[in-house]
């Protein structure tokens, strides 16, 4: 089985991506709607999980579909990289587990390596999630009714994104950005600053919208994107930009992310190809 669900814990043993992302998208929700404040995810028994499958996690979360919930999710050594690059340590409590070697025994070498910022605090917690919360038995007005919900293998279903190697920028003398609502493109040639007032390049006056909000630049013949420490963010196919991140194809670009704009005040893509 992919995954099961019992009590306040979900966890997900997927032999492939496709069957990890429709597992989260299965079974995440449910688990937010069980009723309890702290809940775990367990992804350690699915070790190769590319950016693109991760994304399943960080839309979920970044989301806010978890904003009621303390969140723990486990994960294997091989996804801490995707969780810090996101800077969903912010969200949620990260547990990276070490895999046991063939002796039954940690390599200590490798577990000193890795405790530091292996595992995170939310900043939002005011308690620690405990260690093993399986164990926790359901209040005892809810035990009657706790049923052990162990529901069918999530059926197989394509990912909502193509996997895509995410090293490769799009090359170009020309990049464009275009304007998802109004259908405006924007030419880029060297670099394009966006925010709520001038002098950046493109001016939107939004006030969730920083005064210079992120930029697009050239670098050789491709193109980077850069949030400039704006208030509300910029997300880049779903993520956090927190640094220079290189563009390709087909990116959205989504600016401030805000209870009043839940799906973002502006939303762009790039694109390298003319009309």
């Amino acid at each position: 089985m992919s995954a099961t669900l019992r009590w306040n814990r979900l966890v997900i043993a997927a032999e492939s991506e496709e069957e990890f992302i429709s597992a989260v998208f299965d079974y995440f929700p449910q688990l937010l709607q069980l009723p309890y404040d702290r809940v775990e995810m367990d992804i350690t028994g699915t070790a190769e999980i590319s950016e693109d499958a991760f994304r399943s996690i960080a839309i979920k979360l970044i989301g806010g579909e978890a904003a009621e919930k303390k969140v723990l999710i486990r994960i294997p050594p091989s996804v801490d990289r995707y969780f810090r690059h996101a800077n969903l340590y912010r969200m949620v409590e990260v547990d990276v587990v070490q895999p046991l070697a063939g002796n039954g025994k940690m390599d200590a070498a490798k577990v000193k390596a890795n405790i530091k910022g292996s595992k995170y605090e939310a900043v939002k917690a005011a308690k620690p999630i405990q260690s093993d919360m399986t164990e926790m038995a359901p209040p005892a007005a809810l035990a009657p009714e706790a049923p052990d919900l162990a529901p069918e293998p999530a059926k197989k279903t394509k990912p909502t994104r193509a996997s895509r190697p995410v090293e490769k920028a799009s090359k170009a003398e020309v990049g464009y950005m275009v304007d998802v609502e109004s259908g405006t493109r924007h030419e880029i040639r060297k670099t394009m600053m966006i925010g709520r007032e001038p002098p950046s390049d493109l001016v939107f006056q939004i006030p969730t919208i920083s005064k210079r909000h992120f930029q697009i630049r050239k670098e050789g013949d491709a193109f980077m994107i850069e949030d400039m420490r704006s208030t509300n963010g910029t997300y880049l196919n779903g993520l956090p930009v927190h640094e220079p991140v290189p563009l390709r194809d087909g990116d959205e670009i989504v600016v401030a992310i805000t209870l009043k704009h839940p799906k973002g005040a502006r939303i762009f893509q790039f694109t390298t190809k003319p009309e």
